[in-house]
């Protein structure tokens, strides 16, 4: 795989002087550059944020409310049974 290719996006960002300079220290004293400090941790990050986002979590009485919704589902509204009862729509021609 080409390595430019993988680093061809650009972003910037403006912050204080204060904020660059404690990236800074930090990332030598971590053995990095700069880029690579704030973007391993922003990646980190956003793939913590993005799997959190992706799970669905239930607290025990809802587990218990699905398991029984799951087991013992109730009939359908009227609305519903109404909704049901319409015509497939026809299959796209891609």
């Amino acid at each position: 795989m080409n390595t430019a290719t993988l680093k061809s996006a650009r972003m910037e960002l403006k912050t204080t002087c204060d904020a660059k300079e404690l990236l800074n220290r930090a990332a030598a004293l971590d053995g990095m550059d700069l880029t690579s400090f704030v973007l391993g941790s922003a990646m980190e990050k956003a793939r913590q944020v993005v799997a959190e986002h992706a799970l669905i979590s239930l607290t025990k009485t809802g587990q218990t409310a699905l398991a029984q919704l799951l087991t013992n589902p109730p009939l359908p509204t009227p609305a519903m049974s109404e909704l049901m009862s319409l015509a497939d729509f026809p299959a796209r021609k891609a």
